[in-house]
């Protein structure tokens, strides 16, 4: 930001990059309330490979992941902590209006027809061909950023984690070329 109001945001700005979603893991009761205070930052929030790293070690330390008896529930759970943030990220730059439109339709694979249509009918063919781009981008920086990441579990839950949006992206590419009547 540039100007004489400029001053004004930096230290609110640093004081939201300097979050962690880690941080916001360790004190979160459930993943309600990681969601909601991942959401409470506006996608304003450290998550390159070391804060993913971090995160992934921290969810570990607290579900530990084991090759018999697996808890299914648990593995799910790690995938959905990654995709609270990266929704988080992929809507950041989006208009106001459409955040929760698509935080409904990027958070629940099982509804994606559903949340598709709801979007198609708010914000038209038009505005899901102008936020596809825009989305997929934002994804393929992070994926790129996972790729970072040496192989083992935490890997597999980021990688785990962005599986179902890029289904659901390719759902939306689908609705823009093809919209319901």
């Amino acid at each position: 930001m540039e100007g004489p109001g400029a001053d004004l945001h930096a230290p609110l700005l640093r004081e939201k990059m300097s979050v962690s979603p880690v941080g916001i893991f360790l004190s979160a009761k459930n993943v309600g309330s990681f969601r909601r205070s991942i959401r409470a930052l506006d996608g304003e929030f450290d998550f390159d490979s070391a804060a993913m790293i971090a995160l992934g070690a921290a969810y570990f330390e607290k579900y530990p992941d084991r090759g018999q008896d697996r808890n299914l529930d648990e593995v799910r759970l790690g995938y959905e902590l990654v995709r609270i943030c990266v929704i988080e990220k992929m809507i950041r730059g989006l208009p106001a209006g459409r955040k929760e439109l698509y935080r409904a339709a990027l958070s629940d694979a099982a509804a994606i027809g559903s949340a598709v249509d709801g979007l198609y009918r708010s914000i038209g063919a038009d505005g899901l061909a102008a936020d596809h781009p825009l989305l997929s981008a934002v994804l393929e920086n992070i994926k790129r950023t996972i790729d970072e990441i040496p192989k083992g579990m935490i890997k597999e839950r980021f990688v785990g984690g962005v599986t179902a949006l890029y289904n659901i992206l390719y759902v939306f590419r689908l609705k823009i070329r093809s919209p319901a009547p």
